[in-house]
């Protein structure tokens, strides 16, 4: 008998695990599907955003279809999971998942809801599915990373499309031969450049991939069939995908669910709206800003040291709009040095041409750290920060987590702060409450048919809709 490829190991756990979770999962899960579908509802007025869904609105739903945020209409569950990845990750405000290196609920969520609401799935099959893509993420992201993202690859968009793939099908209830398929053809719709970081095509990326990983289901259930061995073989996805030093699958070392990755590494949620490589640095500096009670105008200089792949990220120095700030050590830390937080209001056209806030920017320099020492003996990269003042004293810190990790995370009250920093602009003081409740009483959703259409077709009344 022929041993099972990687793939099939894979599927075999996405398809077979019992959906009996720990409340130690089920409750982070929920955070993160509340947390990612605020930003779906913030992010719905964000160009890019609005783009897609321009596109989307052509195509009309033929039957239910799903609702697309932003504007009430309904499409096909695919387009509508394109379009509300996109406003999910439009703003950068989106999750992290370290284990994967992909914005994982950027994609997964959408595409589950889409999904679920055009299947009339419960609350708690979202959550079912939701656990077995991130565990599914994070396993092929493994066997790749960090050499693939080293590469130029944009991981949500690539692995994160044969993860969600695996939860699609999982929600479909697919047997581990279909599921199989399903990831394997999720392999072959797998794209995403980091290239475009700093454009409308980061997100776009992201709504394609929870586009593309849902389709990769339905294509799979309807008797659409891929190779087993596509990670594997000559010219599968470690070969051409994997870059100069991908450590390939090892299950001995990170089996499947034991833990659940959420529970053993975490996700990320933002507590700052921008790319996760300036996260470590503002802590940093807010951290010292609580510890000596200094104010924009004491300080003679930053120097930041951060790991080498964030300083490749962090490519504008000189942001001349809102998705270039979002990827500036400068900006971010001059708006988190003269305000001391940073918010959805200071990614604008407007504000980041603000005098106050591009005075302060040269402050800031950023350093690669050493490759020998970025890894602390936890496997963490420690990111350092020196503040000078003008009246001479040097202050310091580092952390190897940034807030919102496992290591840090996020309090009620945080979680709730960020949420209405997304929703109240958009849905009023009521509907966002309303809405908040619902996502973290999604475990007693009994269908999404009825809930999700009240839950974010309501954002069409104050949204910029095209």
């Amino acid at each position: 008998m022929t041993a099972p490829t990687t793939l099939e190991k894979i599927a075999t756990w996405a398809a077979t695990t019992s959906s009996d979770w720990s409340i130690n999962s089920v409750t982070p899960a929920i955070h993160a599907i509340a947390d990612t579908v605020a930003c779906m509802v913030s992010g719905a007025t964000d160009a890019a955003a609005i783009g897609v869904r321009t596109t989307v609105h052509s195509w009309p739903a033929v039957g239910p279809g799903a609702t697309i945020v932003g504007s009430g209409c309904r499409a096909p569950a695919p387009f509508a999971a394109f379009a509300n990845g996109t406003a999910a990750h439009a703003q950068d405000f989106d999750d992290n998942f370290l284990a994967a290196l992909t914005h994982a609920s950027a994609v997964l969520v959408p595409a589950l809801l889409a999904l679920g609401e055009e299947t009339g799935a419960s609350g708690a099959d979202i959550i079912d599915g939701y656990l077995v893509g991130l565990e599914c993420h994070a396993a092929i992201g493994r066997g790749v990373n960090r050499s693939h993202y080293l590469k130029g690859f944009h991981a949500t968009a690539t692995v994160g499309c044969i993860g969600t793939a695996a939860a699609c099908a999982r929600l479909l209830k697919l047997d581990e031969f279909r599921t199989a398929h399903a990831m394997s053809l999720g392999t072959s719709m797998a794209a995403g450049l980091k290239g475009q970081f700093g454009s409308h095509a980061k997100p776009f990326q992201a709504g394609m991939a929870a586009q593309n990983g849902l389709l990769a289901a339905c294509f799979a259930r309807d008797g659409v069939e891929g190779r087993a061995e596509v990670l594997d073989n000559e010219y599968g996805f470690l070969k051409l995908f994997g870059g100069d030093a991908p450590p390939g699958w090892d299950f001995a070392a990170f089996p499947l669910g034991t833990p659940h990755v959420i529970e053993a590494v975490g996700l990320a949620p933002k507590l700052h709206p921008c790319c996760g490589s300036t996260h470590k640095s503002i802590d940093n500096l807010l951290d010292l800003k609580a510890q000596h009670n200094f104010q924009s105008e004491d300080v003679e200089s930053m120097h930041t040291f951060v790991n080498t792949s964030n300083v490749l990220n962090l490519c504008f120095d000189a942001p001349q709009n809102e998705m270039e700030a979002r990827f500036s050590m400068q900006y971010c830390m001059a708006v988190a040095l003269k305000y001391g937080f940073l918010s959805l209001q200071d990614f604008t056209p407007e504000a980041v041409q603000r005098p106050e806030i591009r005075a302060l920017m040269p402050l800031t320099t950023m350093d690669a750290t050493p490759p020998e020492a970025e890894l602390n003996p936890a496997g963490e990269y420690v990111h350092e920060l020196t503040v000078k003042l003008k009246s001479g004293a040097v202050l310091k810190t580092a952390r190897t987590c940034a807030k919102g990790t496992i290591g840090d995370p996020l309090k009620d009250a945080e979680r709730r702060r960020k949420f209405d920093d997304c929703c109240v602009p958009v849905l009023g003081d009521a509907k966002s409450a309303t809405l908040y409740a619902a996502c973290n009483d999604l475990i007693g959703c009994q269908d999404l048919a009825e809930l999700i259409p009240n839950m974010l077709a309501s954002s069409a009344g104050h949204a910029h809709v095209a």
